[in-house]
């Protein structure tokens, strides 16, 4: 591992994006975003996907100089058409326009398309539960992407189609509720990083073309061409797979349906991914009183932390730590951590990111000296 400071690693992000086409104040809000991803423990959210930028911009796949537009809109609801512009841009966008409308209106949806990769969806929750909003999103691919089997088969059919909550928790709690899951086993991300860290895969995530346990994450690592590659398994696995199966439908079409772009069957897989999603805000103080709410949150932390941790009973792979914790816990506490310690970047992401420093002619902020085996 190489150990990176966040401002540093914000920096040379800001650079890279800059010399790759992005005009300066996008390329500031995206390695802002990318950072926040790895500061968070998302690395497969984070740096990491720049290379991957770098691909989808010489295919034009995504122009680092568009401006996403509201192309439809009404008292409580919008489309949002991202014009293939970096997603971090379009999220941003589609996230202030749906917190106005759910501040002025109490409910509020906002449909998405074309917006390349959308990043952390996390990261709209947080945005939104700052605002004092209880948010929802549903997100598909509209374009290839296509990594995820239906249950009882090893077909790539969907993308992971994740669906992110978010609830405020009015002061009891020092990080919102988020939680931000793929309809898959795991994000595709998580395999991307999976392999950056020369990690093999628990065998319940993904298996091979003939249904067999797929554990080399370089099957899985890319989007396009290689039709006898693996697939993730639906969330739920080989005990309950109809369930993400079942969820990944849903994700489909909420995001297809009010979105706008293409659902299955009507896109070319081969192509470049290409976000496509919903998203929802309440205002929940047009249903109750703060205090009431507040007490509500208190008195569930207190009983969800009141749960005895057995050490024969795993919360399973991916989890951190071995004991449970509430959903956005775990990115309060390594954010913490990774502020004052620094990111840590696994080699082959450094790799990477020297490559395409070199490319451009940046130097990298890697050294020796900052580097950790």
């Amino acid at each position: 591992m190489t150990t990176v400071e966040p401002a540093e690693l914000r920096t040379f992000a800001t650079r890279l994006l800059a010399d790759l086409g992005a005009p300066d104040d996008v390329a500031e809000m995206v390695a802002a975003s990318l950072v926040d991803a790895d500061l968070k423990g998302h690395t497969s959210h984070g740096v990491l996907r720049i290379p991957t930028y770098q691909d989808m911009i010489d295919d034009d796949a995504l122009v680092p100089d568009e401006t996403p537009a509201i192309i439809r809109e009404d008292e409580t609801t919008a489309v949002v058409d991202g014009r293939l512009a970096y997603g971090q841009v379009v999220g941003r966008l589609a996230t202030h326009v749906l917190v106005e409308k759910a501040h002025r209106a109490g409910l509020a949806a906002v449909g998405i398309r074309n917006g390349t990769h959308l990043g952390r969806m996390g990261e709209w929750a947080e945005r939104a539960t700052e605002d004092g909003l209880i948010f929802s999103s549903f997100v598909h691919s509209s374009g290839g992407g296509l990594v995820t089997a239906l249950a009882g088969t090893a077909d790539r059919t969907f993308s992971t189609n994740p669906v992110t909550y978010g609830v405020p928790t009015f002061d009891r709690l020092p990080f919102p509720l988020v939680l931000d899951m793929a309809s898959s086993q795991v994000a595709h991300g998580k395999i991307q990083e999976y392999e950056a860290a020369g990690r093999t895969l628990p065998g319940e995530w993904a298996l091979s073309p003939d249904g067999e346990p797929l554990t080399d994450p370089e099957e899985l690592s890319e989007f396009q061409e290689a039709e006898d590659w693996g697939a993730l398994r639906p969330l739920g696995g080989t005990t309950a797979g109809y369930k993400g199966t079942g969820l990944a439908v849903i994700v489909e079409m909420l995001a297809g349906l009010l979105g706008g772009g293409p659902v299955i069957g009507q896109r070319d897989p081969s192509s470049w991914f290409s976000n496509g999603a919903t998203f929802l805000a309440i205002d929940p103080e047009r249903f109750s009183d703060r205090a009431t709410m507040a007490a509500k949150v208190e008195s569930m932390a207190t009983q969800f932390r009141a749960a005895e941790s057995l050490p024969n009973v795993p919360v399973g792979d991916g989890a951190r730590g071995d004991d449970p914790l509430l959903p956005g816990e775990a990115e309060y506490l390594t954010a913490q951590e990774r502020a004052d310690g620094g990111v840590p970047l696994p080699e082959r992401v450094v790799e990477a990111l020297t490559a395409v420093a070199a490319d451009l002619d940046i130097e990298p902020p890697f050294d020796d000296a900052a580097a950790n085996s």
